[in-house]
Order: structure tokens, then C-alpha cells, then sequence
């Protein structure tokens, strides 16, 4: 399941720009509670556009400081590399190998030149010549029941559904900390993202990209047009997980129906 890097664009009308403000609000509680500490090693999994490349990548980071470069090449062939990163100096630099049968060739020593934190974690960053969107990390010490654990949400007009933890990546291994959302009314609008828990209480974004751009400004390596976050309504989500896990309370999503159910 592809998913690209600045994501569906749809038009927010009037009614729904006053929801900015609630965003907002979330996106501040979440900053507040959850410290972000640079300059150290990271668990988190990276959707990357590069220059002069029609390509999706993925860059897969670990803790030990190594990482892999994914992809699915145009016959339906998942591949992946190793390489490997530092941070220090509040400076994300990548290596990886040269080599003919290396996906860069003259490999790579990358340096980041802008870096956005978010959640408590690196939620986006760029180099000259890629933009990456976190997609997914290792922070949450709780997870859902199980992998792909998909909710419907008992919505008055439309159907949602949300998943947590899902696999919509190269080789469709669990990637952890991440959501997503399919919403729909006449039209089917799908999104994906990252959540944080602390206790029950849960946060989600879809917004990484659109918030990169603003946060960048304008000093990314090539021109990504006007990013908009993918839902009409709600792109930042709070809410809590109850009866283990088999329950999803999602604040944004009229919970006075009921909590959204593990299918």
C-alpha cells in the first residue's frame, strides 16, 4: 500500500478551519508532555521523497545506530540496505556503502539540514537532497491488543475506521507508533500518521508534512507545492484505549455514540 510523501490533499471549508484552534490546543498538550531529547540514537521509520527521484524510500533507523533503506522496486520487489547514521551536534548525518549494485551507487554521506521535533521524537527532517516524514517509532511502551489493530467508529454520517500499528510498508513488517484513518461519507479519504501514549490517553497526527513545510520555511531541498493534511475534518486526534485495548475513544469523533470497537 503506497503512501505518498506529502499525502491526500483535500480542501477545508470554512466550518472546519475553526477546528485549527483545537489542534492546536492538542499539538501544545502534546508537546508539553512529551520531552524531546536530541542528540541521541532513535527507534523510528521514515516515508522519504528524494530529488530527481519518482521513488518512494524508506529510512529505518535503530537504536544501535545502524539503519535500512527500503523500497519496492517497479516489478514488485522489496528490497532493502543497510547503512547507518549519527546524531550529534543536533546534526542527523546518513552513511551508507558505494557500490554498482548499491540503491545509491556513489553512496551516501547525508547530512540533515533542517530537523522538526515533534511528540517527543524527530518527526521530520531533511537533507539537500530528501524530505523524510516519521511514519512510525519505537516510544510507546504500550501497545494495542495486536498488530493492525483495526477499529470501527460508530460516527453519525459517515463510517471511520482507524488501525493501529499497521504494516503498509516494504517486506509489511508491524511498524510501530503508527495510525491510520479511512473516513468515509461519498468519498473514501485514507490518511496515515503517528500516535503517542501516555497511560490510557493516546495522540495521533496526520499532519506531519503539512506542519514540516510551515516548519521549514521554505528551506527544503526542493519544491513540495503547498502540502495539506489529508482530512476534511480532524488531523490531529486525542482519546483514550480502555478494556485492554479493545476499546479506542477518539475525542474528535463524536464519542458521545460510543467508543470505536476492535473488529
Amino acid at each position: 500500500m503506497a503512501m505518498a510523501i506529502i499525502g491526500v490533499s483535500c480542501s477545508k471549508d470554512e466550518a472546519n478551519n475553526q477546528n485549527l484552534v483545537g489542534e492546536d490546543d492538542i499539538l501544545q498538550t502534546i508537546e508539553n508532555r512529551f520531552d524531546f531529547t536530541p542528540n541521541q540514537t532513535f527507534e523510528a521509520i521514515y516515508l522519504a521523497g528524494r530529488r530527481g527521484s519518482g521513488r518512494e524510500w524508506y529510512f529505518n533507523f535503530h537504536r544501535d545506530g545502524s539503519l535500512d533503506v527500503l523500497f519496492t522496486t517497479d516489478t514488485n520487489l522489496n528490497l532493502s540496505f543497510p547503512g547507518s547514521y549519527t546524531y550529534t551536534n543536533d546534526e542527523i548525518t546518513i552513511f551508507m556503502d558505494a557500490g554498482e549494485s548499491m540503491p545509491f551507487p556513489a553512496g551516501l554521506n547525508e547530512s540533515s539540514t533542517v530537523i522538526m521535533p515533534q511528540f517527543g521524537l524527530v518527526a521530520a527532517f531533511a537533507t539537500r537532497e530528501m524530505i523524510a516524514i516519521c511514519i512510525g517509532h519505537g516510544l510507546n511502551t504500550q501497545q494495542p491488543p495486536r498488530i493492525n489493530a483495526n477499529y470501527s467508529c460508530p460516527t453519525v454520517g459517515e463510517e471511520n475506521a482507524i488501525e493501529l500499528v499497521h504494516s503498509a510498508v516494504p517486506g509489511s513488517f508491524p511498524v510501530g507508533g503508527s495510525i491510520f484513518r479511512q473516513k468515509e461519507t461519498r468519498i473514501i479519504t485514507r490518511g496515515y500518521g503517528i500516535y503517542r501514549q501516555a497511560g490510557d490517553e493516546f495522540y495521533a497526527t496526520f499532519k506531519i508534512a503539512e506542519d514540516f513545510a510551515e516548519f521549514a520555511q521554505g528551506n527544503l531541498p526542493f519544491n513540495v507545492g503547498n502540502p495539506t493534511a489529508p482530512f476534511d475534518d480532524f488531523n490531529v486526534l486525542s482519546g483514550s484505549l480502555n478494556a485492554e485495548g479493545t476499546e479506542l475513544t477518539v475525542n474528535q469523533l463524536q464519542p458521545e455514540a460510543g467508543p470505536c470497537q476492535l473488529r
